[in-house]
């Protein structure tokens, strides 16, 4: 999102402070509050209990009769944000037509598209006109921050008493994780909505694989650099190796990397990889951006952009740079044209070292096979890799219920349903049986394979792990997928089966012992239009010295300069805020 709809965003949100919503008047808000705090029903839920249409004991389906509750009631409307690739519409998916069987329950379905989600979600809820009765999600990591803005106006329902009351399942989860309880609780003490955990062995916590081009260095007599100067030396070889993929064409790239990327798990700016070998490690996170160049050193939230380990970093990448090492397109602003969309998914390989989400983003399986994952490589003061500011509760308040919602305690049953049974959890987020699992022998749903290791293609039209994915089912919801499912219920799933082991050839083990993050907080009003005032100046300010730097080098001028403008832009704010944010949670 632009910096000026940040600030837009902010200045709507401090203005709407202390007013009251257009849609609903305060007793209504209050009603429908204190209903779902309690242990009693709304009267169209007890009505439809009475009637035999719903069951809200537990058992399935929850709604007996499905032709008499949209009769009588309609559906129950629910706002998704829609992944790009999808070309089936959310009712038709498999895991929909699933859920509808097990539970009887058929959302009327309210699609928007990702791009520009999140101006569109903040202007309707400013408006409180037309809501739909529940949020699916609001994009990734965006739901602890989106309900918190709107709950002073009573657009949400707090959800810990239904929780308590008539969600056994989650419960359970979260009394045996106290710490996600933690991080779905806000600041005013209640919680909104429902968490999405993905357990996967700490996949999320650092960045997918960095990888680099094994025959490529076979060929240019290159063992695997161990080092941040023998990695560079690698580099070097590449440029001057010739015709290294073989197509009779000048066109290797010693070294791609994606400047501009703000991705969830922070994996394409190869920039934060290396701040940790010049001293003092920095993060980006598109999950958690408000946290971006955050860190805990010695139990203190610290900014460590500042740090003279990112002045060395961006003199280290200027040397790249002036080797003609770098990609060009690595500053493109367009992600379609990025790396990551372009050169990965041509038929021969074109580039010696970049870094990837998962490596099934190599399109071609020849040119997949010649990448291995990097070692942790040595610098001057440390070694490469960082942790993201990250949780596996990776949203607080996915299927958050509006207060137009009069039937909260279904959406509260449908998510205890899910999270409820590991293979509907683990297929509703990761791919339907038929897409992306087959039942094995064993029982246990796994991912099919051929005798390479590669996936096999069970739905013609969706020819690798992820387009079957969002096609088969809407993923990111209110699901729970825990580390204790595996090879019990479920096989680890194949895309981060590679995944997970070139991070940890990355060194991510060594990693997430090393660094302390900023945990996941939930933020007060106040707090957030703050933050949305001052983070993405100073997300800019870092983002456009880096570029100035690395193409053009780093001068005392110019770092003094910087730090100036950190300091103008609100630095000390930015990380009072988190202090206090983190003080909070720890009681």
């Amino acid at each position: 999102m632009k910096i000026a709809s940040f600030i837009a965003i902010a200045a709507m949100l401090l203005a709407l402070c202390g007013c009251g919503q257009a849609k609903k008047t305060e007793v209504d808000t209050e009603s429908a509050v204190a209903n779902v705090l309690s242990t009693e029903l709304t009267a169209k839920e007890q009505e439809a209990v009475d009637a035999g249409i719903i069951s809200l004991d537990g058992s399935l389906p929850i709604v007996k009769d499905p032709k008499a509750f949209a009769d009588k009631y309609g559906k129950i409307s629910a706002l998704i944000v829609n992944d790009a690739d999808r070309v089936v519409p959310v009712g038709e998916l498999e895991m929909a037509k699933t859920w509808f069987e097990d539970t009887g329950i058929e959302f009327d379905w309210q699609p928007i598209p990702m791009e520009g989600a999140q101006e569109k979600i903040n202007l309707m809820l400013a408006s409180a006109a037309e809501l739909p009765d529940l949020f699916w999600n609001f994009g990734d990591g965006k739901s602890g921050n989106i309900v918190v803005q709107f709950s002073e106006q009573g657009i949400f329902m707090p959800t810990e008493g239904l929780i308590n009351n008539h969600m056994p399942n989650l419960k359970k989860i979260l009394d045996e994780r106290p710490s996600y309880w933690m991080e779905i609780a806000a600041p005013d003490g209640h919680t909104y909505g429902f968490p999405y955990i993905e357990e996967m062995l700490g996949l999320v916590l650092t960045g997918g694989p960095f990888l680099i081009n094994s025959t490529w260095l076979e060929k240019v007599g290159l063992d695997m650099p161990e080092t941040v100067d023998e990695w560079a030396d690698a580099l070097r070889a590449f440029k001057n190796g010739g015709d290294l993929n073989g197509n009779g064409i000048d066109d290797e790239i010693p070294m791609a990397t994606y400047f501009n990327s703000k991705d969830t798990f922070g994996s394409y700016n190869l920039f934060y990889r290396f701040t940790g070998a010049f001293g003092s490690a920095d993060s980006y996170c598109g999950g958690n951006a408000y946290a971006d160049h955050l860190r805990m050193i010695d139990g203190n939230v610290t900014f460590t952009a500042k740090d003279e380990a990112f002045r060395k970093t961006a003199a280290f990448f200027n040397q790249l740079y002036s080797e003609g090492l770098i990609w060009n397109g690595s500053f493109e602003a367009d992600e379609s044209v990025s790396y990551k969309s372009s050169l990965i998914k041509e038929d021969v390989a074109r580039i010696g070292s970049f870094s990837t989400w998962t490596d099934q983003e190599i399109s071609n399986l020849d040119v997949h096979d010649e990448y291995v994952a990097v070692p942790r490589l040595i610098g001057e003061l440390g070694m490469t890799g960082f942790e993201n500011n990250y949780s596996e509760l990776q949203d607080s308040s996915n299927t958050a219920i509006t207060v137009d919602c009069e039937f909260p305690r279904i959406v509260a049953r449908f998510v205890d349903y899910m999270v409820g049974d590991p293979a509907i959890s683990a297929t509703s987020n990761w791919g339907a049986i038929g897409y992306n699992y087959v039942v094995a022998d064993d029982g246990i749903l796994r991912t099919p394979l051929d005798e390479q290791g590669r996936y096999i293609a069970q739905v013609e039209e969706y020819d690798n792990f992820g387009t079957a994915r969002v096609n088969s089912t809407t993923c990111r919801g209110s699901m729970i997928v825990l580390n204790e499912y595996y090879e019990k219920y479920i096989g680890y799933a194949y895309d981060a089966v590679q995944l997970l082991e070139g991070q940890k050839a990355n060194g991510k083990d060594a990693i997430m012992a090393e660094y302390e993050t900023v945990p996941r907080v939930l933020m007060t009003m106040p707090e957030l239009a703050r933050l949305a005032q001052i983070q993405p100046v100073i997300s800019d300010i870092v983002d456009r010295h880096v570029t100035q730097w690395v193409t053009g080098g780093v001068t005392d001028e110019s770092w003094n300069s910087y730090l100036q403008e950190l300091d103008a832009a609100g630095v000390a704010d930015l990380v009072a805020m988190y202090q206090a944010a983190v003080d909070r949670t720890k009681g």
